[in-house]
């Protein structure tokens, strides 16, 4: 008789099932490996699963059609669960020993009856073993203490998503943070540094979210964008006639729209010398003239600039009023370029996936493969330039899995192949081992539990606990 995995398939219409479904019921907390055995009313083995073969050293079909009484009798196993199902006709639940090598192996037997209540198979499920089991509840502690760890993290990811509109992970970013919430309610200028595209305006943001101007408007400026002949105007405002096209009533400034707020100047290394001495007045007096007007206006707002320059050296050039750095620099606020915080990549993508996601009315996940590629790829655009990335491929991707394979061409020379993952020396399945290796590897590493790890590979929870146990918790 063929063998098969799929038990069920192989039962008749008229067998009670209720003992078999009772058994593997997860209300039960049982975990079940994927070793089974099943037999007729008379102990003769009809089918054993191709796992059972593999983990006991069964050649192929080699106890298929023999008898569990003699199996026992010539200690193949000892005992045997098989025939004390038989023998008492209920579900039995027992440790044995397997062709002698393998000991205390966790074994559960069910009898299966027809509807007139004969006695017609009789299933064993192998169970893990006490040796896993001593070892699961070993870790149990530490994987409770590890999953509301990692709770704990989700919430304040979570939390600084909501508030701040920055996440992270790595300690670089949590001492910037910390910076952040030390400096936020003060009336210090602030100076925000970095390469282009890691994110300075969404920490401009946090710092104004954070303060107790919070609730006031935030005005951000890009002066790289700004015409020369027209940035005067867009800042300070203009009352009417100023200038031929001006509009008739005038036009209220970008400065003067962040009163009781906050004002962020993005690019500040751009701005025209007589625009700079501007700005080093309104610093000092807190107070703007319109274009063409006579009237002091007066105004509260907090000042935070960017750059991705460095302004020192702009100084040391003359193209930068020394006067003016020095008071925009009174606290320093820098931040590292991704390939410098390869931790924050994850937290960063997942959240931009959910987003897009949810705009986009897809349903995607990241394969481990392309989290490999992620945490490995240079950035050279940084923040920005992984989330233009992730849109692309929730709005491109065919398949719901984003898989390397689906990256844009200009990725394609540094997406790792396939056969990157495995090992490059080694038997076949030593290789293969390597590769299995690094996929659970991944996967627990981003769903922390073996529900999770069952769920996302498609495996069953007792294979993920072993595997996970082999690859992981060394």
């Amino acid at each position: 008789m063929s063998q098969s995995t799929n038990f069920y398939d192989f039962f008749d219409n008229d067998i009670n099932l209720k003992g078999l479904f009772d058994i593997i019921n997860p209300e039960n907390n049982l975990v079940l490996a994927d070793d089974m055995m099943l037999s007729d009313a008379d102990g003769i083995i009809l089918r054993v699963s191709e796992t059972y073969e593999k983990n006991f050293g069964f050649q192929h079909d080699s106890i298929v059609g023999r008898s569990a009484f003699d199996l026992e009798a010539d200690g193949t196993f000892s005992p045997c669960v098989t025939a004390e199902v038989i023998r008492q006709r209920k579900k039995i639940t027992a440790t044995q020993t397997i062709n002698q090598k393998h000991k205390n192996v966790m074994t559960v037997g069910i009898p299966l009856f027809d509807n007139n209540g004969e006695l017609k198979y009789a299933v064993c499920f192998n169970t893990v073993s006490m040796e896993q089991i001593n070892a699961i509840q070993q870790n149990y502690r530490h994987l409770q203490d590890s999953l509301q760890q990692y709770s704990q993290e989700i919430a304040e990811l979570r939390t600084r998503a909501t508030s701040t509109s920055l996440v992270f992970k790595s300690a670089s970013m949590q001492r910037l943070h910390t910076l952040i919430q030390n400096t936020a309610n003060t009336k210090a200028n602030i100076l925000i540094t970095g390469e282009t595209g890691v994110g300075k305006s969404a920490v401009a943001k946090a710092i104004h979210a954070m303060s107790s101007r919070g609730n006031g408007p935030f005005i951000e400026v890009n002066c790289a964008v700004l015409h020369e002949n027209l940035i005067e105007s867009e800042l300070f405002g203009y009352e009417k006639g100023a200038f031929t096209g001006a509009a008739a009533a005038g036009k209220i400034g970008k400065i003067e729209l962040a009163n009781h707020g906050t004002l962020f100047l993005d690019e500040i290394g751009e701005l025209p010398p007589h625009i700079q001495s501007k700005l080093l007045q309104l610093i000092q007096e807190k107070t703007i003239e319109r274009l063409s007007g006579t009237k002091k206006i007066e105004l509260d707002f907090r000042l935070l600039v960017a750059t991705n320059r460095n302004l020192e050296e702009e100084v040391q050039r003359g193209l930068f009023r020394s006067d003016l750095f020095y008071r925009l620099n009174v606290i320093r606020i820098h931040i590292p370029p991704l390939r410098q915080r390869r931790e924050d990549i994850f937290p960063l993508a997942h959240q931009f996936l959910a987003r897009f996601c949810d705009e986009y009315n897809k349903a995607h996940t990241f394969s481990p493969r392309f989290l490999t590629f992620l945490e490995q790829y240079s950035w050279p655009g940084n923040v920005r330039q992984l989330e233009n990335l992730i849109e692309r491929m929730v709005i491109t991707a065919q398949d719901p899995i984003i898989d390397v394979t689906a990256l844009p061409v200009e990725y394609a020379g540094d997406a790792m192949p396939p056969t990157a993952l495995l090992a490059q020396a080694g038997t076949l399945s030593e290789r293969l081992d390597a590769y299995e290796a690094q996929i659970i590897r991944d996967s627990y590493r981003r769903c922390g539990t073996t529900v999770a790890v069952a769920k996302e590979l498609g495996i069953s929870q007792a294979t993920a606990a072993r595997k996970i146990m082999k690859y992981v918790s060394k």
